[in-house]
C-alpha cells in the first residue's frame, strides 16, 4: 500500500505542475486581448498595468512550480536511500536538470554589460531635434538575441540580469520594455556566460552584433570572471506539439 501511495503522490505532483503551467499560458493569452482600438496613451497605460499584474501572478506560479519540483525530487531522493535502481534514476534526473538549466550553477566565464547610449541620444537630440530618433540609441530585444546567437553556443550556461536562458526562454520587446522569461529587465543588461573565458571572449570579438553595437557607441564592458553564479530556470517546461511516440 505504501508503494501505491508513493506512486500516486508522484502522479499528483506532476499533475499539479502541468496544471500550473497551463494556468501560466492562460494568463499570457489574456495579456494579448487588450483592446487595440483604445487611444495610444490609454493603451500604453493598460499595457503597463497588464505587465505589472502578469509579473505578480508569474512570481506566484514560478514559486509553486519550483515547490512542486522540489517535492518530486525529494520523493525520489527518499526512495533512492533503499533502492539502487531509483538511485540511478536520481543521477540521471540530476544530469538532465543540469543540462536543461533547472538547477543553479556556478563556474568561470565571461561577463558582458551592455547599456543604452544615453549620452549619444542627448547629444543628437540637442544637435538636430527634427531628425532625432530615440530608438537608435537603445538596446533592443533583437540585439540581445543576435549577440547570444554569436557566442552562447560556447557556454555551458547563460543568464541575463538574473534570468536563466534556456531553449524555451523568450526575449522580446513589449513597447519600450524588454521581457525575458515573462520578467521585465532594464539596462544595463548583464550577460553572464559560464564556459572558457578565452573562447567566449574570442567569439565575442568576432561577433557581427558586438561590432555593430560597438560602432553605435553603446557602452559595453567585458570581463573574465573566476566565479559566476547563475540561478535555475523557474519557468514552465511544456511540449506544445510533441508527444511520446507509441
Amino acid at each position: 500500500m505504501s508503494e501505491f501511495l508513493k506512486k500516486n503522490r508522484n502522479v499528483l505532483s506532476v499533475s499539479l505542475l502541468f496544471l500550473l503551467a497551463g494556468a501560466a499560458i492562460s494568463i499570457w493569452i489574456r495579456a494579448w486581448s487588450i483592446n487595440i482600438n483604445q487611444e495610444t496613451n490609454n493603451q500604453n497605460q493598460n499595457l503597463i498595468d497588464v505587465i505589472n499584474q502578469l509579473e505578480a501572478e508569474n512570481q506566484i506560479l514560478e514559486a509553486d512550480i519550483d515547490n512542486l519540483r522540489s517535492r518530486i525530487t525529494g520523493q525520489i531522493l527518499t526512495s533512492a536511500e533503499t533502492d539502487e535502481y531509483i538511485a540511478r534514476l536520481r543521477q540521471e534526473l540530476e544530469q538532465m536538470q543540469l543540462v536543461s538549466g533547472q538547477t543553479p550553477v556556478e563556474g568561470s566565464g565571461l561577463l558582458i554589460s551592455i547599456s543604452d547610449n544615453t549620452a549619444g541620444a542627448e547629444a543628437a537630440k540637442q544637435l538636430d531635434p527634427a531628425n532625432y530618433y530615440p530608438e537608435n540609441y537603445i538596446i533592443h530585444d533583437s540585439n540581445l538575441r543576435y549577440l547570444l546567437n554569436d557566442i552562447a553556443y560556447l557556454a555551458d550556461a547563460v543568464a541575463i540580469n538574473g534570468q536563466r536562458i534556456v531553449d524555451l526562454s523568450d526575449i522580446r520587446c513589449v513597447g519600450t520594455v524588454i521581457i525575458i522569461n515573462s520578467t521585465r529587465v532594464a539596462p544595463p543588461y548583464e550577460i553572464s556566460l559560464i564556459g572558457s573565458p578565452a573562447l567566449l571572449e574570442g567569439a565575442l570579438q568576432d561577433s557581427a552584433q558586438y561590432l555593430y553595437l560597438h560602432n553605435k557607441n553603446m557602452p559595453i564592458k567585458v570581463s573574465r570572471e573566476e566565479k559566476l553564479s547563475l540561478p535555475a530556470y523557474t519557468g514552465a517546461v511544456l511540449a506544445n506539439h510533441a508527444q511520446i511516440a507509441q
